[in-house]
């Protein structure tokens, strides 16, 4: 198993309660970076030449309008450019088998219709919960574009109201218990998923209307590919 931080101290710590019930890798990276995705991948890469599942639940909740050295919006690099990269680089240990898992939001329908000439909020309309809630729907977008481009399986899923310090930011104290929240881990588990549920939103309520749109994935993907750089799938 590989986990991913950002705080060094943390990822020991927790790297060290997982390390006895198996094998634990940890890597600490700044996901809000192009080099910081591609870093992480090397890593995980150098580490294991097969991936059996790739799970995309890295996300930020900003209570602030901050922006990267790139100049991006940051809730939008970490919680959707940040899987777009590095899913494409750890595609060579992705094997047909796989799956991929994107961690979505039931809050992917807060917010105005998207608008792709203001996902760093030049125009305005920024505040917390329309930037997450925006990052979350593009987020099921990408997903369900990716499932039409890789041979391994790909879903989305809203990872159920979680008592973490994100939802404390942005919603109060309430949820169920970490300890609970299996969503990520049924999906990577469950025996059930055929290529029939490829590209699928799972839990919660149902994906908003783009999600399902083919020329919004396109479009959406283009922009990560233009961001990303290089070459992409």
């Amino acid at each position: 198993v590989f986990i991913h931080g950002r705080d060094q101290q943390k990822l020991d710590a927790t790297v060290a309660e997982l390390s006895q019930h198996g094998d634990v890798n940890g890597f600490c990276h700044d996901l809000s970076s192009v080099q910081g995705c591609t870093d992480l991948a090397s890593d995980v890469k150098k580490n294991t030449p097969k991936l059996d599942v790739l799970i995309n639940n890295a996300g930020v909740f900003s209570t602030s309008q901050t922006y990267t050295p790139t100049n991006l919006e940051m809730t939008f690099a970490v919680n959707v450019l940040a899987p777009f990269v590095l899913t494409r680089e750890l595609l060579p240990i992705l094997k047909k088998s796989s799956r991929v898992i994107n961690v979505s939001s039931i809050s992917q329908h807060d917010g105005p219709p998207t608008d792709f000439d203001n996902l760093n909020y030049l125009k305005g309309g920024w505040d917390p919960h329309t930037s997450y809630g925006m990052s979350k729907r593009l987020m099921a977008l990408y997903s369900k574009e990716l499932s039409r481009r890789i041979d391994p399986l790909v879903v989305s899923c809203d990872p159920g109201t979680v008592k973490t310090k994100m939802l404390l930011a942005g919603w109060g104290e309430y949820g169920i218990d970490l300890k609970d929240a299996n969503n990520e881990f049924t999906l990577a588990t469950s025996t059930e998923l055929t290529s029939e549920d490829d590209g699928k939103y799972y839990f919660g309520d149902l994906p908003h209307d783009d999600v399902n749109d083919v020329d919004k994935g396109r479009e959406l993907w283009k922009i990560l590919e233009t961001l990303a750089g290089d070459q992409c799938i």
